[in-house]
């Protein structure tokens, strides 16, 4: 049954057959029966076929999938702690935005290995989207962004407030946008408009190129007040230029023990938030 609901999770994915049996090494035969077998278990449809590519995924299968992934960590939890040894070290993989990374995790990562030496962590910087897109497929354990993301899978907690600023030099002539599609990038992008202000562009990908470029004097953005130096000039936006830190974890964590990683880490966030300058 675990190979099926397998099968299941990788096709409501992929929405395709062909590539579900590339990814799991089955012929597609052997996918076609596993999903018609779990139809007939259930005695419901679970895609609605169009042609040969297009998979459509019924309400059923929108109601299943959350479910057969949850069973299938379940599973692998319990296979791991059935064998487990003296010695055996748990994962948890927390991923970030690059504020988060750079602002929150220097706070309570030393904290937080003292507090769980045999866990192996992993802090992976990623786009706020792909955070809760991978943490709702369970790829990742938890998750901090600073946009309010929202997901029926996902509990969200805040842990700690940001403020956004103008910051350069008035007589800056060049403007720093980070090219990465953020909410970020749309404020700058809104601000220029509102302002009818066609300034000359300096693009990157790179959060810490913007940050250090306005630190040595050059340019001006709508960026952290927590990523400026203490003498970097800036404005206090007229605009709602407060943001929250959140916390993300999937709706129940199965492990015990990564259960009171998420509580320490969300109450060591919220006792030791940054201050604003």
């Amino acid at each position: 049954m675990f190979q099926i609901l397998k099968t299941f999770v990788s096709v409501y994915e992929t929405h395709n057959f062909t590539r579900t049996a590339d990814n799991l090494f089955l012929s597609q035969p052997t996918v076609s029966a596993q999903i018609k077998k779990l139809e007939e278990y259930f005695d419901v449809v679970l895609f609605i076929r169009h042609g040969k590519q297009e998979i459509i995924p019924t309400k059923e299968a929108d109601f299943l999938y959350p479910r057969a992934l949850k069973m299938m960590e379940e599973w692998d939890d319990t296979l791991l702690h059935i064998h487990i040894e003296q010695n055996y070290r748990e994962s948890c993989v927390l991923a970030c935005t690059q504020s988060c990374g750079m602002y929150l995790l220097p706070k309570f990562v030393p904290l937080l290995i003292e507090r769980f030496p045999m866990i192996d962590f992993h802090f992976p910087i990623m786009e706020y989207k792909t955070i809760v897109h991978e943490l709702e497929q369970s790829k990742l354990d938890f998750g901090l962004i600073e946009w309010p993301e929202r997901s029926e899978h996902l509990q969200r907690y805040v842990v700690a407030q940001d403020e956004l600023v103008l910051a350069g030099r008035k007589e800056a002539n060049y403007w720093l946008i980070n090219e990465c599609m953020t909410p970020l990038q749309e404020i700058n992008d809104h601000y220029l408009r509102e302002n009818n202000l066609s300034p000359a562009i300096i693009r990157t990908n790179s959060y810490e190129m913007i940050k250090n470029l306005l630190n040595q004097g050059v340019g001006r953005t709508i960026i952290s007040k927590l990523a400026l130096s203490e003498n970097t000039p800036f404005e206090v936006l007229e605009m709602d230029n407060h943001r929250n830190f959140y916390f993300l974890t999937k709706e129940e964590v199965v492990s015990d023990l990564l259960a009171e990683v998420a509580l320490f880490i969300r109450t060591t966030l919220q006792e030791n938030a940054p201050p604003n300058r």
